[in-house]
């Protein structure tokens, strides 16, 4: 078995029995997809603190983290190898989204995608039922509620579908809404080529509510991304598209845990996105897929997943 990094915080060895068996999956993984290990050094930390200051045992909390760590495998190891890279990337450190690279860095390399690349990502992606699906619920969901009017006519789709990615909670397993930002996240690649000052002027913008539209309102304006141009009076529209567009992820994320549970067989990352409350989606909702797929039935993932309905 190889040896654990000599700084890793992994569990006590002796507090599980199949501790060591659990240490070469995890390993296994983290070849594969080496931008998860600091998460999962991060997330083992934050719940051996709060287990800690709760007065829980050493040896309960040393079985607890292993605990964990069980099914946070079983989770990533049902997924495709892709897909499991595609979730470490939106595991990584927030400030990723914050702070430019340095030029020549492999993160400035990474961020400077080609279009060709992002289409070959997506097709990827969309192979599989579960990002297909996801994919759908983007489609009916979200596009169909971002902001068509011409105050907010500068600011992309992709820019949106950017926003919503950056703001979500980072979570270990492919839930539904997982899958959901994974797809916004490929198809917002470009998004990482602005300014970082610019970005983290964006979010702030995109999570803000109206009583924080005060102050200096031309400076904030002019901290934004240039292409969106917008106006001290054009920022109560973006609050307000903002705050539909997160309310439509969430549909969308719901829409997608309906129509697994109705399934009658979840393949791969299918069986990780129930939620578990047993609602299953209404006959126009399935019809609406049905419709839906005919765009994109050159994509195995669409195929697959109408099989399973």
């Amino acid at each position: 078995m190889r040896r654990m990094r000599p700084d890793s915080i992994w569990p006590e060895a002796s507090a599980s029995s199949s501790g060591a068996e659990l240490v070469q999956r995890w390993e296994a993984l983290l070849d594969k997809a080496p931008r998860l290990r600091p998460w999962v050094d991060q997330m083992l930390g934050r719940e051996r603190t709060r287990l800690q200051e709760s007065g829980v045992a050493q040896l309960e909390v040393e079985r607890t983290l292993w605990q964990d760590l069980s099914k946070w495998l079983f989770d990533f190891e049902a997924l495709p190898a892709f897909a499991v890279s595609a979730i470490a990337v939106t595991l990584e450190d927030p400030a990723l989204h914050e702070v430019r690279p340095a030029p020549g860095t492999p993160e400035e390399t990474a961020a400077a995608e080609s279009p060709e690349r992002a289409v070959s990502e997506l097709e990827t992606l969309l192979a599989d039922p579960a990002f297909a699906l996801a994919f759908h619920c983007v489609d009916v969901r979200l596009r169909t509620r971002l902001p068509a009017g011409p105050d907010l006519a500068c600011v992309a789709e992709s820019d949106w579908f950017a926003l919503l990615h950056a703001s979500a909670r980072p979570q270990p397993a492919l839930t539904a809404q997982v899958a959901v930002t994974l797809v916004l996240h490929v198809l917002s690649s470009g998004w990482a080529r602005h300014p970082a000052s610019a970005r983290r002027a964006a979010l702030r913008l995109f999570l803000a509510s109206p009583a924080d539209l005060r102050g200096d309102l031309q400076r904030l304006c002019s901290s934004l991304p240039s292409h969106w141009s917008l106006l001290p009076a054009q920022l109560p529209a973006f609050v307000a598209a903002a705050r539909a567009a997160r309310v439509a992820l969430a549909d969308a994320s719901g829409l997608c845990a309906r129509v697994v549970a109705a399934a009658k067989d979840r393949p791969g990352g299918l069986a990780l996105l129930a939620d578990g409350t047993g609602a299953v989606p209404s006959p126009e909702e399935v019809a609406e897929l049905f419709r839906n797929a005919r765009k994109y039935g050159h994509m195995g993932g669409f195929r697959q997943l109408l099989s399973l309905l």
